[in-house]
C-alpha cells in the first residue's frame, strides 16, 4: 500500500468492475468471439466482423456520446450493418435481439474469485458499497449482491472520467464527494475521474509497472494497492 495524498474519512466505497474485481481480458475476448461467430451465422455474411467493426468506428466518430454506452454502441453498429444489408425491419429487430442476448450471455460468464466475495462482504459491514463502471456487466448476474447502487456509463450518465457518475453517487448516499473512495485499475477513467470529481481514489495496480511508467496518467491517486485484500486494512 502506497499513499500519494493525505487520506480523509470516507463512508462509501465505489468500485470499477472489469479488471478490478476480476480479470476481464479473457471474458471480453470470448464474448466478442462468440458474438461474431453467432451473428455471422445468423446473417450469413462472411465479412460481418470487418463490416461491423467499421460501423463501430464510424459511430464513435459521429456520435461519441452514444459510444459511451458500450451496449447501445454495439447494438447501433449492428443495426446500421443490417440496414446496409437491406434487411427488413422485422429481420433487424429479430437479429438485434438474438445477437445481443448471445453477447450478454457470454459477457456474464465470469469466474469470480471467492476471495472477492469475502472482501466485499467484510467491507459491506463497514461502508456503503456501489459500482461505477463503463462496462455492461450487471453485478447481480454474476452473483454480486453487495452493492447499494450500480451506475453504468452511457446508460446512467456520462462515462468515466467525466464526473457525472461520481457526483450521482454522492447525491444518492447524501455524502460529499470526498467521502467516496473509488477503487479502479485505470489511471485515467478511474483515478483521474474520481479525483477531478472531488472523490478519493484507490489505484489497484495489477501490473509490474510503477505509476511513473504510465505516461497518460495526469493525476495521482490517493493510494495504490496491489490486491483487493489491502482495502481491509484501511
Amino acid at each position: 500500500m502506497k499513499f500519494y495524498r493525505n487520506p480523509h474519512p470516507f463512508k462509501v466505497i465505489s468500485f470499477d468492475l472489469d479488471d478490478t474485481l476480476y480479470d476481464n481480458r479473457d471474458v471480453i475476448r470470448r464474448a466478442v468471439s462468440r458474438f461474431v461467430q453467432y451473428t455471422q451465422t445468423l446473417t450469413q455474411c462472411p465479412t460481418f466482423k470487418t463490416e461491423w467493426l467499421a460501423w463501430k468506428d464510424r459511430i464513435a466518430q459521429e456520435n461519441p456520446l452514444l459510444s459511451e454506452d458500450v451496449t447501445e454502441w454495439r447494438k447501433e453498429a449492428l443495426r446500421q450493418f443490417l440496414h446496409a444489408q437491406n434487411k427488413s425491419a422485422v429481420e433487424i429487430d429479430r437479429t438485434l435481439s438474438l445477437a445481443m442476448n448471445e453477447f450478454l450471455h457470454w459477457r456474464h460468464q465470469i469466474d469470480l474469485p471467492q476471495e472477492t466475495f469475502r472482501i466485499l462482504n467484510e467491507l459491506k459491514n463497514r461502508y456503503k458499497l456501489s459500482v461505477i463502471t463503463n462496462g455492461n456487466v450487471a453485478p447481480s448476474r454474476i452473483g454480486l449482491s453487495q452493492f447499494d447502487l450500480v451506475l453504468r456509463g452511457g446508460e446512467h450518465g456520462r462515462a468515466k472520467p467525466h464526473k457525472d457518475l461520481f457526483l450521482q453517487t454522492a447525491d444518492y448516499f447524501n455524502v460529499s464527494p470526498q467521502e467516496i473512495l473509488h477503487v479502479g485499475d485505470h489511471l485515467t477513467t478511474d483515478v483521474q475521474g474520481a479525483i477531478q470529481a472531488g472523490c478519493q481514489a484507490v489505484w489497484i495496480n495489477l501490473s509490474d509497472n510503477q505509476i511513473a511508467d504510465f505516461t497518460t496518467a495526469t493525476l495521482l491517486p490517493t493510494l495504490e494497492i496491489n490486491h483487493l485484500t489491502e482495502l481491509l486494512l484501511l
